[in-house]
């Protein structure tokens, strides 16, 4: 990992510029960002999406909160809904950069215990269940391959925050290499998003031994996040396309479909042309019983710029227009369902690579009365970026 961690954001933010301008909406050939694990070829010309996935890859950083409540909901409505829980998850376990340790710590950031990957392996992911003591993990092969697949595995906490079990799931390695992960409430159903070694981007799902997969050409689309509901029922991705123009798309796919082409099986809740509107689709949100799909859309600006953020709502059942849920101006987003409720968490950066992350904002969002709280989150332990599940 590049220790100049100011300097790769910096870059990733002026690629994602580039990649917007008029005069390059056309098929190229981006080169790999420094650091990138993933191979160079040829994606779509406009790749918006993919840029400021690259920019969060870069950050290194998202959220994931445990479902603790049920039901979902509805955006245009104003009636009374139960308010969020005043209990939050006693921990948090967190990925360090690159990989070498898992973190478990509680919000106020006390650290209770770490854990090294299995043998020859890195971590890769973490993302929370609606039980607070049981995570999903992912590991890499520790190689110098461009393209390595995952295996996930079961963490489990005991009340005290220590590692009491770390059980590998009975699919094996996924022959995938890992963009985003989410789990339905129980973890019986984990999705993920990501691209395999022939250059097809997928968005998957493993429900109990099997491994089912849904694939796109990478000349036609880009995968972004996932987001699953608690049934494991329905999965909500986002998406930049050309067919026809270029779009940005939010999409539902049923687990129960069959694999296949992935743009025929999954139904479009949400879509607009670019540049017609110059917005970015950065991060999906499912309800708890998938009626409603949110979104995290804004542009990407310069480094030390504000990031303007609106949260819309799409229904996932009727045809309509989006629904304004919340805005507010701060780092890149990670919206995460949290019950009836809304998650969104934006990065702090840090001074330098040594130094600890400052203090991150976070916002909980109630989408029934389009309201939201701030909430502060610590930052990092100095030089451990990395991904954050809570």
């Amino acid at each position: 990992m590049n220790s100049d961690l100011e300097d790769r954001i910096r870059d990733a933010y002026q690629a994602a510029g580039r990649t917007v301008q008029p005069q390059t909406l056309r098929r190229t050939t981006p080169e790999v960002a420094a650091g990138s694990t993933r191979r160079p070829r040829r994606l779509n010309a406009l790749i918006p999406v993919a840029a400021a996935v690259a920019v969060l890859a870069v950050i290194g950083a998202s959220v994931a909160l445990p479902r603790l409540l049920t039901g979902s909901a509805s955006p245009a409505s104003a009636a009374g809904k139960p308010g969020i829980s005043a209990h939050y998850p006693p921990f948090q376990v967190i990925v360090t950069q690159p990989g070498t340790h898992l973190l478990v710590r509680t919000p106020a950031g006390h650290v209770d215990s770490t854990l090294a990957p299995p043998q020859r392996t890195t971590w890769s992911y973490v993302t929370a269940t609606a039980n607070p003591r049981k995570f999903i993990v992912a590991t890499s092969p520790n190689t110098g391959a461009l393209w390595k697949p995952f295996r996930l595995y079961t963490l489990t906490l005991s009340a005290r925050g220590a590692v009491t079990h770390l059980a590998p799931l009975a699919v094996g390695t996924v022959p995938v290499q890992l963009g985003w992960l989410a789990a339905d409430a129980d973890g019986g159903v984990i999705a993920f998003s990501g691209d395999r070694s022939s250059g097809a981007f997928v968005v998957g799902a493993v429900i109990g031994n099997q491994v089912k997969q849904w694939s796109v050409s990478d000349r036609q689309a880009f995968i972004g996040s996932v987001s699953v509901t608690s049934a494991g029922n329905k999965i909500a991705f986002t998406t930049q396309y050309n067919g026809p123009g270029f779009h940005f798309a939010a999409m539902v796919l049923a687990t129960g479909s069959a694999p296949g082409p992935l743009l025929t099986r999954a139904k479009t809740v949400g879509s607009y042309d670019y540049p017609r509107k110059d917005s970015y689709m950065f991060s999906v949100a499912i309800s708890p019983d998938g009626t409603w799909v949110y979104v995290a859309t804004g542009p990407i600006l310069p480094l030390g710029a504000k990031l303007p953020t609106t949260l819309i709502a799409y229904s996932a059942s009727r045809p309509g227009a989006p629904v304004t849920i919340a805005t507010w101006t701060g780092g890149v987003p990670t919206v995460l369902p949290f019950g009836d409720m809304l998650f969104a968490w934006m990065y702090g950066l840090p001074s330098s690579a040594s130094a600890p992350s400052p203090a991150s904002t976070a916002y909980l969002i109630n989408p029934a009365t389009r309201t939201k709280a701030a909430v502060r989150l610590p930052g990092l332990p100095s030089g451990q970026y990395g991904l954050l599940a809570w």
